[in-house]
């Protein structure tokens, strides 16, 4: 039976999230058994709970190892996450362009550890955390919804930036086919559609 590791994942708003596994090395074993069993997912319970948790298991270790996607943009992202759940201090103002070297303040000694996206699942028996793109992390057989710690709120900068939207040519913006189908876009069933089918990984926010 496959072991689920615990994760912190990122959601983008209305496309396809990024998050962070717990790994099972030998340190990470440590964390598993310090935190709760309960997920937390930004979609099912507050982040302050997720962060709670995740700044409990990360304080419990020694050099903790978090692997993070190493292209610009989810690696900003991973570190935003990071932050946002109290583990680490980024840079003001470095936003989604945020690297290692933004990194303030690092109370816990967190070894980042830079990795291809789609490699990332495969770390998580090498590492304390592993950021993972929810496309990748699904496939892997993670759940957001069920084994996130904490999850990129709806709000943040990234889910914003990130989110699908619906373009047209300008001159088209209210023509009736156009504004029919922003509706169905936008309707409740396409928003329950979305929350019962991606488990948390994509999030409507409309």
């Amino acid at each position: 039976m496959k072991t689920m590791h615990k994760f912190l994942a990122v959601v983008i708003s209305a496309a396809l999230a990024a998050g962070l596994l717990a790994g099972c090395g030998a340190a990470s074993s440590t964390a598993s058994g310090a935190a709760s069993s309960e997920a937390v997912s930004s979609v099912a319970a507050s982040s302050e709970a997720a962060s709670s948790e995740a700044a409990s298991a990360a304080a419990k270790l020694d050099k903790v190892k978090v692997a993070v996607p190493n292209d610009t943009t989810n690696e900003a992202r991973a570190l935003q996450l990071l932050a946002a759940q109290g583990l680490i201090t980024v840079r003001d103002g470095a936003g989604l362009t945020a690297t290692v070297n933004d990194i303030t303040d690092n109370p816990h000694n967190l070894q980042i550890k830079e990795i291809e996206a789609a490699q990332l699942p495969r770390t998580v028996q090498d590492v304390d955390f592993a950021v993972i793109n929810g496309n990748y992390a699904m496939e892997a057989g993670f759940s957001v919804g069920k084994d996130a710690l904490a999850t990129e709120d709806a709000s943040s900068e990234a889910a914003q930036t990130y989110a699908n939207v619906l373009v047209v040519k300008e001159g088209r913006e209210n023509d009736p086919a156009i504004q029919a189908l922003y509706a169905a876009l936008t309707s409740d069933k396409v928003k329950d559609y979305i929350n019962s089918t991606y488990d948390g990984a994509v999030v409507p926010i409309f």
